[in-house]
């Protein structure tokens, strides 16, 4: 098992990377990625920012990772959300873009003076993948809890907090639950027997919730292996939570090295950022040790930025 602080760093760097790889094409469909494959990082093209910067995948998990090294405050984490969306920090260029809806109205909510755990979206359309983006400090945080980790009713209840400060809608805590359990997981044990072991467990608790129970048959194929044997052309790469894990977890089981998974993540399409983000961050611990190619590393904004942050964090005795 490799160290917390290795682990943390390259996880980091990695939704970095996979972010800043699909900015520049998010939202152009596959039948552009089948004509032009993307595998370098590119600038101004969706959004017209350099090459290598990255959005609020990146940004709202340095904020996350940043409050959590004070402690697991939930006031704290909004406000630090807040200052990303209107002061831009947590940004390589001091501007803070591409923001879904649904993050936006919570972070609204709160500074209109809303509770944290009451600022999330709750309706049907409110099931975007923006709490998904930004798990992996939390993953770090449950890791560094004393006591054998279980997925069980207390690690169900912080990572639902979590994502209620933006997203509270069931389907999307249990999409939370699922990744979340995965990445801890892959912390662990980095195999992709690991990975499927913790989505099926992640299922099986929700199955035993009143509360969530109604909301399992929208994951269910994840813990089938004939999901992962489907073509291409079957996963839909939308920022909806139950297409950004399909497409996240069938790049992973569908690839054998960390540039492939995340390659074959971005030109996916449509939500290229974020499911490559997600995508990164966990092939970077199914992976490890991983050597990010240097004609990604290189051309990445912000680095001194994430350097800090993680260290940061490792500094307190939160992680």
């Amino acid at each position: 098992m490799y160290s917390t602080r290795y682990l943390l760093f390259q996880s980091v760097t990695a939704v970095a990377i996979g972010d800043a790889l699909g900015v520049p094409y998010q939202f152009k469909n596959r039948d552009f990625f089948a004509k032009h494959p993307i595998s370098q990082m590119e600038g101004y093209k969706t959004f017209n920012v350099p090459a290598g910067t990255w959005s609020d995948d990146t940004s709202l998990t340095i904020a996350a990772l940043t409050s959590l090294s004070l402690g697991l405050n939930y006031y704290d984490m909004m406000s630090r959300f807040a200052q990303w969306y209107y002061f831009g920090d947590y940004t390589p260029y001091g501007k803070s873009f591409d923001i879904g809806r649904t993050t936006q109205r919570s972070i609204e909510r709160f500074a209109a003076g809303v509770d944290p755990l009451l600022c999330g979206g709750t309706d049907e359309y409110d099931n975007g993948n923006g709490a998904l983006m930004r798990i992996v400090p939390i993953a770090f945080y449950i890791v560094s809890l004393p006591g054998n980790y279980k997925f069980d009713d207390q690690t169900a209840k912080i990572v639902h907090d979590y994502s209620s400060l933006t997203h509270c809608h069931p389907r999307s805590l249990v999409a939370a639950g699922i990744l979340a359990n995965a990445t801890v997981r892959l912390i662990q044990n980095p195999n992709q027997y690991t990975m499927l072991a913790a989505i099926r467990e992640a299922l099986k608790y929700y199955q035993n919730q009143p509360k969530f129970k109604d909301q399992v048959a929208y994951f269910t194929h994840l813990g089938e292996l004939s999901f992962y044997k489907q073509p291409e052309s079957k996963i839909q790469s939308s920022g909806y939570v139950v297409d950004t894990l399909d497409s996240v977890f069938w790049c992973l089981m569908n690839s054998e090295q960390f540039y492939a998974a995340v390659k074959k993540a971005v030109n996916l399409g449509n939500d290229a950022d974020t499911i490559g983000s997600i995508t990164a961050m966990l092939a970077s611990l199914l992976y490890a040790p991983v050597s990010f190619p240097t004609e990604w590393l290189d051309i990445l904004k912000g680095r001194n930025q994430i350097k800090s942050s993680v260290s940061n964090a490792l500094l307190s005795p939160n992680f």
